[in-house]
């Protein structure tokens, strides 16, 4: 988990380099996916506007909790403006394809911070059981296939995913086995 009160002190001061390591990866993929594919292009774009009104707005952002929160607004405002006016630019609201629905502000923090949870048990985690984890769901390999491209027996990778699944139970605390396992297909599909 992010020491999100230090990352908080440090930006205020002028230190932005604690920011930029720990939590504009996931900022990034947050506006990633609010934007959508044909439009993910513009996540740094919204990142970006969403640090500078934070940082010019930092006096009245008191606790980092509050500032953090107003960062993903930012973002989200900003995402939801350019995925409308992309829809608007090319006719789709006057096509009759249904337009999906934008999930809520707050179903869309709480799956942001739900994924900054697991990014931060995975970056935890030793290198050996990031590399499986990375072979596995992000590329889609097979034990065998990563068995012999890390040159190690197949039960090796089987034993060492059993073992890095319990970490990750641990060290995410009471989610059901079940929610892992959609989070890490989420982190999968984000991370390909």
């Amino acid at each position: 988990m992010y020491d999100y009160d230090s990352i908080y002190r440090s930006f205020i001061a002028g230190d932005v380099t604690p920011f930029y390591e720990h939590l504009y990866p996931g900022l990034l993929v947050y506006a990633s996916r609010q934007l959508g594919d044909e439009l993910s292009y513009l996540a740094e774009d919204c990142v970006q506007d969403a640090v500078m009104s934070s940082y010019t707005q930092r006096a009245g952002l008191k606790t980092s909790m509050a500032w953090y929160a107003y960062i993903l607004k930012c973002i989200f405002h900003s995402s939801v403006g350019l995925v409308r006016k992309h829809r608007s630019r090319n006719n789709y609201l006057d096509s009759s394809e249904q337009e999906p629905v934008t999930p809520d502000l707050d179903v869309a923090i709480l799956e942001q911070e739900t994924l900054d949870m697991l990014h931060a048990a995975i970056e935890s985690l030793p290198l050996r059981y990031r590399t499986i984890l990375r072979m596995s769901y992000s590329e889609g390999l097979k034990n065998a296939e990563i068995a012999q491209r890390l040159g190690v027996a197949e039960i090796t990778v089987k034993k060492q995913k059993a073992q890095l699944l319990a970490l990750l139970r641990e060290r995410l605390g009471d989610i059901p086995p079940y929610a892992i396992a959609l989070m890490l297909k989420s982190y999968a599909e984000l991370s390909a």
